[in-house]
């Protein structure tokens, strides 16, 4: 059965998106059967992958069993299929909100995607919500990338808090540092100054850098295009420990 990693975060522009697509990537290079999920309504993990969604299919017909599995798409990178951002996914939330089992479906309609997959890779969009609770009880890590700054600090905390209310236990959540500019005294600190408050931040830290954001241009991960360059570098260690946890 897959492994279920979700890329999640209470705020947005906290570099989310390419994280979890360089993330599977390396997962993929590593031979292993990889699923991206694009949850997110702005599609970026769909669009870093040159993936369209093809014919459009109702979101509501989605949710019943096997749904999923009749959108995936292949990548043009061996090991490596997008489940893509579909039209009108906006409306995915009240449709769950309509089902008996409204706050644990996704976790269901994962079951058939296990059976396909070794990891399965879930860009899920910010917020608390319905969508996100489902999310994260689908999850065997929650992973949150975390720019060092006061306002991450807080959402961090408040996620915690979310999960201890909403009683979601998943078996790893770790975060991580991203966007990390070393010329500014806060960036460079912040881990030190919350090893104690925030045990489950990784080691690795991924660097503010120009070809990350460059993906959008080629479309195609980073961690691919050019391994050597030290965010990619360090994408690579951060993926090293999260495999570390689960072997």
């Amino acid at each position: 059965m897959a492994q279920t990693v979700v890329l999640y975060s209470v705020k947005g522009g906290v570099g989310k998106t390419a994280s979890a697509v360089n993330l599977a990537a390396l997962s993929a290079a590593a031979g292993r059967r990889t699923l991206v999920w694009d949850l997110d309504p702005q599609s970026a993990a769909s669009w870093y992958l040159q993936t369209e969604a093809g014919a459009e299919q109702p979101v509501k017909k989605l949710l019943k069993p096997k749904g999923l599995a009749a959108v995936v798409r292949p990548t043009i990178h061996n090991n490596l299929w997008v489940l893509p951002a579909l039209p009108g996914q906006q409306a995915i939330e009240h449709h769950l909100a309509d089902k008996k089992d409204a706050g644990f479906r996704l976790a269901k309609l994962i079951d058939p995607l296990a059976e396909q997959f070794d990891e399965i890779w879930i860009d899920a969009p910010p917020g608390l919500s319905l969508l996100a609770d489902n999310v994260l009880r689908a999850a065997h890590m929650v992973l949150v990338p975390m720019v060092p700054t006061h306002l991450s600090e807080r959402t961090w905390f408040q996620l915690k808090n979310h999960l201890r209310e909403r009683k979601i236990h998943p078996e790893h959540l770790k975060s991580f540092l991203t966007l990390v500019d070393r010329r500014r005294t806060m960036h460079r600190d912040f881990a030190d100054r919350h090893r104690h408050d925030m045990p489950e931040l990784l080691e690795a830290q991924v660097p503010y850098a120009s070809v990350i954001e460059q993906m959008g241009d080629r479309q195609q991960p980073s961690v691919y295009t050019e391994p050597r360059h030290p965010a990619n570098r360090a994408y690579q260690s951060l993926w090293n420990e999260i495999d570390a946890l689960f072997a």
